[in-house]
């Protein structure tokens, strides 16, 4: 589950900085989502690629929350082990520091995929958005220059 949970976010991670990187302009990767957006129509149609998404992402706060409660778990057994009136020997307390460390592993990797699945998401709708202005942009100065050509004549 944490392999897949990791690889996620890997992935996520390589897609986001492959969108930001300034050497790919935005009319770039206007233009591949244009090409590739019949595609994501007819998949959506046929599969409700939307649906999945958030279905994917219902799933990984469930995660995250219990990832969360378990953090808390680990952190009283923690605290009480360390304010017992019967010490514990050095082998528990360093299965507790363990315990704890992957817990708030767990937290940061479940937290950052959510995070980056929804700033990926607003990255392409401004990115398409972006690419609808240019695209009404280019098609009003054409209408003002062939006014402007009428004019003139």
């Amino acid at each position: 589950l944490w392999g897949s949970v990791y690889s996620l976010l890997c992935v996520e991670t390589v897609f986001l900085t492959l969108l930001l990187l300034p050497l790919i302009s935005t009319q770039v990767w206007c233009r591949v989502f244009a090409s590739l957006s019949f595609l994501y129509n007819w998949l959506d149609r046929l599969l409700s690629i939307t649906w999945y998404f958030w279905v994917l992402f219902g799933l990984l706060s469930v995660l995250f929350a219990s990832t969360l409660k378990e953090m808390w778990k680990y952190e009283k057994v923690r605290q009480d082990h360390k304010e017992g009136e019967y010490g514990v020997d050095g082998l528990t307390r360093e299965q507790d520091k363990t315990n704890l460390f992957r817990s708030q592993r767990n937290v940061y990797i479940v937290g950052l995929t959510l995070f980056l699945a929804l700033v990926i998401k607003r990255v392409l709708a401004l990115i398409l958005t972006l690419g609808n202005l240019r695209n009404e942009h280019a098609e009003l100065k054409k209408k003002v220059q062939a006014q402007d050509d009428k004019k003139d004549n």
